[in-house]
């Protein structure tokens, strides 16, 4: 018998008091589809799974005899499989290492890199993979019947054999079939997260992406398979749930899955929360959908209305088409009367794109409407994805920086770090542009989403008629032009941060004992640097605030209100009162309708039922696990007096 494992190593992620990583699903499929078949039975012994990122040494000394390792890759995993390939072929020169994943690149290059790697995976992996298997077993091996597959011809030479589309999807589940249970049994004390995958492929090719280039038709797995394995899942207490599909929503049985999840739910407790992604093409389905696991209470994050970018030109060179904004208007207004949270999402550093186009699309997000977040990515170069191909790169000025990846909030792995291959420069965005983009990005997210300016900067909008991009350029002005000022230490640590990144310099995330032993990303550590030094910065912005022709009242009462709002530690049992009326006025203005404040007297007492004494805390609960923003107080009592 030929001993068999898998690797698919997860982050591990840690927060207060839980420890989790995910289910191996990409190679649990491989394993459940390949022994299925009796020759395999016969042939191989499947030994275990490593799911998590172990001590390369010790993941090596755990092996009995391994013939054959294979790799499930990914932005997250791959610099840890190469070590630990290396490794196993080190200490068993005669192992079959076989990689597969959507971070193997589309030809022999892998091969070629690095010679301890002996068979690559092209695309979905369950047939190409079991084929394999039984091939090794024979006695005069042909490996050029199998499509997908590229492997060595000899010391100097590769084969990669024809691509083929797959159409099948009644693959057998591993969770069903019992190949995760003893990760169950042998991990008490790990929250264990799942993948739930209904369907495969993607009607659309943005460049940016490698979701639809394999296969453009979505396929559907049986229903009766779907709904099985969220009873497994409800059933071994899985609290989270990431949905694999890349057009939720599409279809009409989308609506009995959630139903089904929602019924379990209710019944057992679990899943807790579900991470989905939704299709552009059938927004009353998804608003329908999200309106159901938001009653619930298993929206993670609310519902995603992305656009990526909103300039023209830069929607033609990706490949992608937007709602109009007037409908992006109505669909926000939709969400927000039935009290649904959305956020959309922007990529930094597409073709087409220039600074200017890319804060005024920010800009014309919050003008329609979008002030619970808009967060922003940087594009990525993935491997198999049309970006990446050599003729696509030159067309656009494609500039790159490859560097190590660093994940908030996980579990530090100083062993192996993991690299990412952004996008920073093209034809139409310089490297210093890109840079800026990205200070504009995090400084917007982190003054306007998380509540430190969200009130004023809507006020300015409306009432002074400066757009949203204006008002935050005037802010990163303000700090670039004044050293001693409270954005200063974010502005810096943002520019070098991304400078550090162009350059293939080491960066590091952004620590800070008084918020915990915790790293952030950047655009949160801007909030965290400015908020801590909340009254001072409130004091700077007065003069500006009057230079725009604010009267002194309505400053203060603008700032004052503005505090009031945010979830800061330290305050419990407080009021303010105002003499104008602005829970009307921005509750409008939020909402499209555009009234001027009127004077009526109102006072504000807030009353938390947890009260934040530090900032660790408050760190935890509204930086990572919430957001500030507009968003009354639950706690809050308001009476106009």
């Amino acid at each position: 018998m030929r001993n068999l494992y898998l690797v698919q190593a997860s982050n591990t992620y840690v927060g207060r008091g839980f420890r989790a990583a995910y289910l191996p699903y990409a190679v649990g499929l491989l394993a459940a589809y390949a022994f299925e078949d009796e020759n395999v039975r016969s042939e191989y012994c499947f030994k275990r799974f490593i799911f998590t990122r172990e001590k390369t040494d010790e993941a090596v000394r755990s092996l009995e005899a391994p013939a054959v390792v294979g790799f499930s890759n990914y932005i997250w995993n791959t610099q840890y499989n190469l070590v630990l390939a290396e490794k196993i072929k080190k200490a068993f020169p005669d192992c079959i290492i076989i990689f597969g994943g959507h971070n193997v690149p589309p030809d022999n290059s892998f091969l070629e890199k690095y010679p301890f790697i002996d068979f690559l995976i092209h695309g979905e992996g369950e047939e190409a993979f079991k084929a394999l298997l039984l091939e090794l077993c024979n006695d005069e091996k042909d490996f050029s019947k199998i499509s997908n597959v590229s492997y060595r011809v000899s010391e100097t030479e590769c084969n990669k054999t024809p691509t083929e589309v797959l159409c099948r999807l009644d693959y057998p589940s591993p969770y069903l079939n019992g190949w995760f249970d003893s990760i169950f049994e042998n991990n008490p004390d790990m929250q264990l997260d799942a993948i739930l995958e209904t369907s495969r492929g993607c009607p659309r090719s943005c460049a940016y992406c490698d979701w639809g280039c394999n296969n453009s038709k979505i396929r559907f797995f049986p229903i009766e398979r779907i709904l099985a394995e969220i009873d497994w899942m409800s059933e071994h207490k899985v609290k989270f749930i990431w949905g694999a599909d890349s057009n939720f929503g599409a279809a009409d049985r989308d609506m009995e899955i959630v139903d089904y999840l929602i019924d379990k739910r209710e019944k057992t407790g679990c899943p807790e929360r579900l991470r989905i992604n939704y299709a552009m093409n059938n927004p009353q389905r998804v608003f329908e959908i999200s309106s159901k696991l938001e009653k619930y209470g298993l929206s993670k994050e609310g519902a995603t209305l992305s656009f990526q970018s909103l300039d023209p030109t830069t929607l033609e060179n990706i490949g992608r088409k937007n709602m109009s904004l007037d409908k992006f208007s109505e669909l926000l207004a939709l969400y927000r009367e039935a009290g649904i949270t959305t956020y959309s999402e922007i990529i930094t550093g597409l073709p087409g794109e220039t600074y200017d186009s890319f804060c005024k699309g920010i800009g014309q997000l919050l003008e329609a409407g979008q002030h619970r977040l808009i967060t922003t990515y940087n594009c990525e170069l993935l491997p198999n994805s049309p970006m990446a191909q050599p003729e696509y790169m030159k067309k656009h000025g494609i500039r790159t920086a490859t560097i190590e990846a660093l994940t908030a909030h996980s579990e530090a792995d100083d062993e192996v770090k993991e690299k990412t291959v952004y996008v920073t420069g093209t034809n139409t965005l310089s490297t210093e542009d890109w840079i800026a983009c990205n200070i504009f990005a995090c400084m917007e997210e982190s003054l306007h989403h998380h509540g430190i300016m969200m009130a004023i900067a809507v006020y300015l909008h409306y009432e002074k008629g400066i757009p949203y991009d204006e008002i935050y350029n005037m802010v990163i002005r303000y700090a670039k032009k004044n050293e001693d000022s409270v954005l200063r230490p974010a502005y810096d640590f943002l520019y070098n941060y991304y400078k550090a990144i162009s350059e293939e310099k080491p960066i590091e995330l952004y620590s800070n004992q008084i918020f915990g032993n915790i790293t952030w990303v950047p655009k949160k550590a801007a909030h965290l640097a400015t908020i801590y030094r909340l009254d001072e910065f409130y004091w700077e912005i007065k003069p500006s605030l009057r230079y725009l022709g604010v009267e002194d009242d309505i400053i203060e009462e603008l700032i004052e209100f503005q505090k009031v709002i945010l979830k800061l530690p330290y305050r419990n049992n407080y009021s303010s009162e105002f003499e104008y009326d602005w829970v009307t006025y921005f509750t409008d203005a939020i909402a499209g309708k555009r009234k001027p404040p009127q004077k009526r007297r109102l006072r504000i007492s807030v009353n938390n039922e947890v009260h934040r004494t530090n900032w660790k805390d408050y760190a935890l609960e509204a930086v990572w696990f919430g957001s500030n923003g507009i968003t009354f107080n639950p706690n809050a009592t308001i009476e106009y007096i």
